[in-house]
This record gives structure tokens, C-alpha cells and sequence, in this order.
């Protein structure tokens, strides 16, 4: 919510509970403040209904935690009601399959947004599975079928796949230090995190194996 917002909505508040409400014009000035900041990601009419709710359970004046802890709590259950992917006519450019791709990070992340603002419903499984029966044949069930090489090529060509990067070389060897195989990354002992580089060790390792060949070949 913008300041004004939130001027207005400590304007509905004080025609119920004229405890919430500063008198002293630089009090209010700070409350406002106050509330705009805490309350900066919640709509106004939710936070309209969130004070409903709040005097409904509660004789105590409603606070901005109140507003802001129902509304974390409404934005995680719309976002566990979703399959956490976009629709593709919405953006009808992007890959589905290209997970490594900016273009899809940034469709995905946009609708992640749209759910949790409000502004998009979250489509779970159900709703997926009726929609493509729909498109096929009226609600009917759909037998998918593996994808052929006239398929391949034609996605190929529209959406050219994009190499990952393969990494440091000395990945080639075990690490003595997080024991991950080889062509595994690295991860941190404490908290298993996968790294973007390699523990030195590692690297020793794997300089030492060079040398060993190197002389294995001269000989």
C-alpha cells in the first residue's frame, strides 16, 4: 500500500476502534509512515478485510503485524495451491522445457508474482488436467504419446537448446574433502550446498593426476 493507502485505510479504522488512530498530528504522521512500510506488499482491500477478520477473533486494536501476518499466510496458500509454472499462451515465446533459460526464469518468476499479488489465480494439477482434456476433445482424458524426430527438429529449430556450462575441469576427480564423485560438484561439509567452484584439495588432486599423465607420457 502507498501512504495515501494507508491514510485510508487508518481513516476506515477510526470510524470502529478510535484506539488504533493517532490524535497528535506528528504521531500520525509517523503512524502512517509506520504502517506504509510494514504494509507496503499488501493490497488495500485486503487489508480492509484483514481488519474485519482481526475484530472478529480480537478485542485488541488491530496492529500492521496483524495485517501483514494474514497476508503472508493468504500468499503462502496461494502459492501452495500452485503447480509453480505460467500459462503458455501468456508467453507463447518461451520454451516450457528450456528450465536454464532467462526467458523462462523471467516468465515463471512473473507469474509466481501474479499469484501471490492477487492478480492471477494459482492453476494446481486439477485444473491443468481438464483444461488440456478440454483443448483435445471436450474434457475427455488424453493418452500422451513419446515425441517424435519431426517433432525434435521442428522445437529444435524454434527453440535452439543452449549448452550448460560443463564446469571446472578438476571436477574430473574426486573431491577428498565433501567425497563427491567425479562430474559431481562440490558442496559445502556444513550445509551440503552445491558450489560453484571446487574445494582447493580437489584441485590438487587433479593437477597432480595431470602431472602423473603428463610424465606417464613422455616415458
Amino acid at each position: 500500500m502507498s501512504p495515501e493507502e494507508t491514510l485510508e485505510l487508518l481513516s476506515q479504522i477510526a470510524l470502529v476502534d478510535d484506539r488504533v488512530v493517532k490524535v497528535d498530528h506528528i504521531e500520525q504522521r509517523a503512524q502512517v509512515t509506520m504502517w506504509a512500510v510494514v504494509l507496503r506488499d499488501v493490497p488495500l482491500q485486503f487489508a480492509g478485510e484483514a481488519v474485519g477478520r482481526h475484530y472478529a477473533e480480537s478485542a485488541w486494536p488491530v496492529m500492521p503485524k496483524d495485517i501483514a501476518s494474514r497476508w503472508r499466510d493468504h500468499v503462502r496458500d496461494r502459492l501452495g495451491r500452485s503447480t509453480g509454472t505460467f500459462e503458455p499462451t501468456d508467453h507463447p515465446d518461451v520454451d516450457p522445457d528450456d528450465r536454464y533459460g532467462n526467458a523462462y526464469v523471467a516468465a515463471l518468476r512473473a507469474q509466481r508474482v501474479a499469484v501471490a499479488g492477487g492478480v492471477a489465480e494459482p492453476v494446481g494439477l486439477r485444473e491443468l488436467l481438464p483444461a488440456v482434456g478440454s483443448r483435445l476433445g471436450g474434457g475427455r482424458s488424453v493418452e500422451l504419446v513419446p515425441a517424435n524426430d519431426e517433432f525434435r527438429t521442428a522445437k529444435q529449430t524454434r527453440f535452439p537448446r543452449r549448452e550448460r556450462p560443463a564446469g571446472p575441469p578438476e571436477r574430473a576427480v574426486h573431491c577428498p574433502v565433501c567425497g563427491s564423485s567425479p562430474g559431481r560438484p562440490c558442496r559445502l561439509p556444513g550445509s551440503g550446498r552445491v558450489m560453484t567452484g571446487t574445494h582447493p584439495s580437489r584441485r590438487d588432486v587433479y593437477d597432480a593426476a595431470q602431472s602423473t599423465d603428463s610424465k606417464g607420457d613422455q616415458q
